[in-house]
């Protein structure tokens, strides 16, 4: 909804001098266009990815985006995902560092997630009901119709809405008084389309959560958890509660909708959203006096009779906690009881050597992090598909991947496997395949590629091999998934160890634009020309042709985008 984008708009300070002019020209109750909607969110998701709360952290990210991508493939299954929607629009997860309790659907398919969400559900359930209710309001088109509403509005009426919004998550009371000041009739009719979208998200979402694997007492719950912060008078902590209208009629549907003898409680509870949630908490900042409490949980007297999901997620909270408190030794004390919690739990395991990791690499020790990293079981071959058939390709589009094999399965499925390696990665998909369930091995790859750029150039010769593979499995990620900027900025860390420069910058300028910041790559991407003029190696040719054809390309996409500021 218009009130969620807008609210997420709030802590950006960059928006608030062009937010008056950020919306689309319409005709009189006309609908926004897809590509409207869409050029619209790529101007708010570049202002977000420049925020220095956007938080790109690669454990998280694979937990919340995995969600995501289920939901997106039951959505699909169903008929709420459109085709056309799913070719046009971005479906792409952004974390927001606040821990405030927040989410937020976005213009064109932006999904942004607040760490303090994350850190309070209790179950994937309940974090799934609220991804599938914002996905509800792309997929239903509620912006395009929102904004559309308030076209009918007058210049005033609409400056006075966005200026309301954009105070709401800094001072409520004077969002209150400008949204009154401007048109108390207007907001009211704007409040009242939008529970009649609440309604809709609330059930087109709920539909969605058995397909994608999920028990629809998520929403139940989640519900519920809403109803006791909005009985405890809102501090300001819960967000959502002001953008998502809280009634008893939608609480009361939703406990209708569940089926008879279903649970009335979460199924999923497990290791992995406990440690998830911990992670969640601790990267909201907490002060320092909450950090000495939360390592306390592992003495209270309850710590032996809680289950063995929640010590898990207590062990892995004080584990960051201790590392952040600069007690290291107890930190890596934190980190044996994790490992000893999470025995015969192969999921919670590479969750726990994850954060082994994560750690080694914020105390600046890259031996250490590539250690915990090689424990960790690497993926198997998929197996093949019956009548599937091969075929050996040249990657003309990137120019990084040299030679891949792709499968394509009876059902029409496609496969790519770096020609280097043995292990298939996932399916090459905008949206989640058949083989959404496959474990992905992206947190690795990112961890390594941070690991190697710390290593000095001396003690790279010990990890050639360590070098060489995560430089080619990077390479087919960036493939697949052309607008991961993470996967393009740690490619371009691999490619600046293998002594790879004019690549190197190229990965960087990838980065920039898939944050839809184009003015950024053109500037690498002519830093790269530079470099290539002054090269004497012969074989950046190829190269120094990709970033010409690349630049050009860039340059029209800023073009663009500056004239709509």
């Amino acid at each position: 909804m218009l009130a969620a984008h807008m609210a997420a708009m709030a802590a950006l300070a960059p928006l608030q001098a062009r937010a008056d002019t950020s919306l689309p020209a319409m005709g009189e109750g006309a609908e926004m266009t897809t590509s409207e909607e869409r050029r619209l969110g790529d101007d708010i998701a570049r202002e977000i990815y420049r925020d220095p709360q956007f938080l790109d952290d690669a454990i998280l990210y694979e937990y919340v985006n995995g969600i995501w991508q289920e939901l997106m493939l039951a959505a699909r299954q169903r008929g709420t995902l459109t085709s056309e929607l799913q070719e046009r629009f971005a479906w792409q997860v952004m974390l927001i560092q606040d821990a405030t309790v927040n989410a937020f659907a976005l213009p064109g398919g932006f999904m942004g997630v607040q760490t303090g969400l994350v850190g309070v559900v209790g179950s994937r359930d309940e974090l799934a009901s609220v991804l599938a209710h914002e996905m509800s309001h792309i997929t239903q088109r509620h912006i395009a119709r929102m904004l559309a509403r308030q076209s009918r509005m007058t210049p005033v009426m609409i400056a006075g809405m966005i200026l309301g919004a954009l105070a709401a998550s800094k001072n409520p009371a004077a969002a209150q008084a400008l949204m009154v000041g401007s048109s108390a009739a207007a907001i009211q009719s704007q409040l009242n389309f939008s529970r009649d979208m609440e309604r809709e998200a609330d059930r087109t979402g709920m539909s969605l959560m058995p397909p994608a694997g999920y028990s629809q007492a998520g929403f139940v719950s989640m519900f519920e958890k809403l109803q006791q912060a909005n009985r405890m008078n809102d501090n300001g902590s819960w967000p959502y509660l002001r953008t998502h209208p809280l009634t008893t009629e939608r609480i009361a549907d939703m406990q209708s909708r569940l089926p008879a003898g279903a649970a009335r409680k979460p199924q999923d509870t497990g290791m992995v959203a406990q440690m998830m949630s911990a992670r969640a908490r601790m990267l909201s900042k907490p002060e320092p006096q909450v950090l000495h409490q939360w390592v306390q949980l592992t003495t209270a007297a309850d710590f032996a009779s809680r289950s063995l999901d929640q010590r898990a997620g207590v062990w892995y909270l004080a584990a960051m906690s201790q590392n952040q408190l600069g007690r290291h030794a107890e930190a890596l004390t934190a980190l044996d009881q994790l490992d000893a919690t999470v025995q015969a739990h192969p999921d919670a395991m590479r969750q726990a050597q994850l954060l082994r990791a994560d750690l080694a690499l914020r105390n600046r020790q890259p031996q250490d992090a590539l250690a915990a990293l090689a424990k960790i079981q690497p993926l198997k071959p998929a197996a093949s598909k019956a009548g599937s058939t091969s075929v050996t390709v040249s990657n003309a589009m990137t120019g990084l991947v040299n030679e891949a094999v792709i499968t394509q399965g009876s059902d029409k499925s496609l496969g790519i496997q770096d020609s280097s390696r043995d292990v298939l990665l996932p399916e090459v998909k905008a949206v989640v395949g058949d083989d959404a369930g496959q474990s992905s091995d992206r947190p690795e790859l990112v961890l390594a590629a941070q690991a190697l750029a710390q290593l000095p150039a001396t003690g790279l010769t010990a990890y050639e091999g360590v070098l060489r593979q995560t430089s080619s499995r990077l390479q087919t990620l960036v493939v697949q998934w052309p607008k991961d900027a993470g996967a393009w900025l740690a490619l371009s860390w691999v490619l600046r160890q293998q002594n790879q420069p004019l690549r190197s910058i190229r990965a960087e300028a990838e980065s920039r634009a898939a944050q839809y910041d184009y003015a950024a790559a053109v500037d690498r991407l002519r830093a790269g020309q530079d470099m290539a003029r002054n090269s004497p190696n012969r074989n950046d040719y190829y190269e120094a042709s990709i970033i010409d054809t690349r630049l050009r390309e860039m340059q029209l996409l800023a073009k663009e985008q500056a004239a709509r500021k």
